[in-house]
């Protein structure tokens, strides 16, 4: 069963910031939210700017589908997630 997530993520480093935010910048919305969806794991909501951190909203079916979903685009290397259930 799906959950509801809140994860924040930052940054492994500035170039890894750059990186993403160069490709997120040629990606609609659509894009994004297409590309982060498994079967187990789906971004429902981000709040990305140029910060250190940023935050998804998250429905998952466990934390470890969020990482997996993370690593399936290459995120991993990039950022450091921390998803937190909601209640």
């Amino acid at each position: 069963m799906k959950k509801h997530y809140m994860a924040t993520h930052t940054w492994a480093n500035k170039e890894a910031r750059d990186k993403v935010l160069e490709m997120n910048s040629k990606m609609t919305e659509e894009d994004f939210f297409s590309a982060l969806k498994t079967e187990k794991a789906e971004t429902l909501q981000h709040w990305m700017g140029t910060d250190d951190f940023f935050f998804c909203h998250w429905y998952a079916e466990s934390e470890e589908d969020i990482i997996d979903a993370l690593d399936n685009v290459g995120f991993n290397d990039l950022i450091v997630t921390m998803p937190n259930e909601m209640k």
